[in-house]
């Protein structure tokens, strides 16, 4: 294949497998004609706007080059496409088992690799050792392998760092959980360019939930309607029913009922859409317990 042709492919498929548009990647770098032209291998890239593109995609630069480089890239994709499903589908079994088999492998000796392999090995002593001590040292030692600035975050860091504040969920300190979730949003502001636009919903999903449960209501409130907004900008579906449930959880504490009322059916009719039985279900409760309370008032 031609070199053009080699690197106009690695461009496209990656832009496919992190879901950005042409758009979005030449966002400040060129044109999207010229990304167009560089993905069909009408036109040869210019090397300063390969780096530019690289940077962005998260590679090193070798990835488009070196044939060795990037089959090791290829294969890594695989395992983090396969690891990624098998926690979407909660089966922690299958993943141990996984990351069992990709220790063993040469691409330990990459640090980004090491890194993913170290943060989803956590996840399986969170979720089926109950081990949490070792699932946060875990994520530690992940974060620093690849952090080089204090100061700064890649996506996958700032996911890692959520993943660490859920934890502290998980042993009932709300407050380190809280300040992590903090700390992930200002690491996300800092980005010059976001792939993830999900990564910052589950922020203020999470931070929303964490200080509904810490009795924290008002706060509660506040960000679940930032992530609201969020998902609208984005036009977004991802956790859009589930903030407005938060905030009508948290109207009922305050015993706003009939703000709690209009958030709940705000989320009733998107779980509906999403054909979210379960969530429909324990939304129809809270709503049966406002109407009693309306009713006795």
């Amino acid at each position: 294949m031609d070199p053009r042709e080699e690197i106009g492919k690695r461009i496209y498929e990656l832009r496919r497998y992190f879901k950005i548009t042409q758009k979005e990647l030449c966002d400040g770098i060129c044109t999207q004609a010229y990304i167009s032209k560089i993905e069909n291998g009408s036109l040869a890239i210019a090397a300063d706007i390969l780096f530019l593109i690289a940077e962005r995609l998260g590679v090193d630069i070798n990835y488009f080059y070196d044939s060795t480089y990037n089959s090791r890239v290829d294969y890594s994709l695989e395992v983090e496409l396969e690891a990624r499903e098998l926690v979407k589908q909660d089966d922690y079994f299958s993943l141990s088992e996984l990351i069992k088999r990709e220790e063993q492998t040469p691409l330990m000796n990459n640090n980004k690799f090491k890194q993913f392999i170290m943060w989803h090995k956590s996840l399986c002593k969170r979720f089926i050792d109950k081990d949490y001590d070792s699932a946060l040292e875990l994520l530690d030692d992940a974060l620093s392998l690849c952090n080089t600035s204090i100061k700064s975050y890649s996506e996958r860091e700032i996911q890692i760092l959520i993943n660490k504040a859920n934890l502290y969920i998980d042993i009932d300190d709300p407050n380190n959980a809280i300040k992590l979730y903090q700390k992930s949003n200002e690491a996300l502001n800092n980005l010059p360019y976001i792939h993830d636009t999900n990564l910052l919903t589950m922020i203020y999903y999470n931070l929303s939930r964490t200080y509904y449960l810490d009795g924290q209501y008002n706060n509660a409130i506040y960000n679940a309607q930032e992530g609201i907004d969020h998902c609208k900008k984005n036009q977004s579906l991802y956790g859009f029913g589930q903030f407005y449930f938060l905030i009508g959880v948290s109207h009922m504490k305050l015993k706003n009922y009939s703000m709690a009322k209009d958030n709940f059916e705000q989320s009733k009719t998107i779980m509906e859409l999403l054909d979210k039985k379960i969530s429909v279900q324990k939304i129809n409760e809270n709503l049966d317990l406002i109407n009693q309370e309306l009713e006795n008032a």
